[in-house]
């Protein structure tokens, strides 16, 4: 197990080192609850108001270029606005695994 996850989820760390893995590929199957989906829906919705184009009519290599442009900005600007609410769910995932006592 890479020490980043075990940084950036430190309720890894309450799992025996054996069991790591199988706890964070659990947790990956934890459903999204309502914060965390408006979170990401609003995410998407920033993050085309951000990367929104006007092009005057052209021809199609230019659009298509743009398009494709526009692409390359949004799929990175979206993995931002979505990571925060992915890692809530994984510790939420984890912190479920652990039980009632691990809400301390």
């Amino acid at each position: 197990m890479h020490p980043f996850w075990l940084w950036l989820l430190p309720e890894l760390r309450r799992f025996p080192a054996s069991e790591r893995a199988y706890a964070l590929k659990k947790a990956h199957g934890t459903d999204l609850d309502i914060f965390e989906l408006l979170g990401v829906a609003l995410g998407l919705v920033l993050v085309t108001a951000a990367t929104q184009y006007a092009l005057p009519e052209g021809v199609f290599i230019t659009r298509l270029a743009a398009a494709l442009l526009n692409f390359a900005v949004a799929l990175p600007l979206m993995a931002l606005a979505a990571a925060p609410f992915h890692i809530r769910r994984l510790r939420r995932g984890l912190r479920d695994q652990l039980g009632p006592h691990s809400q301390s």
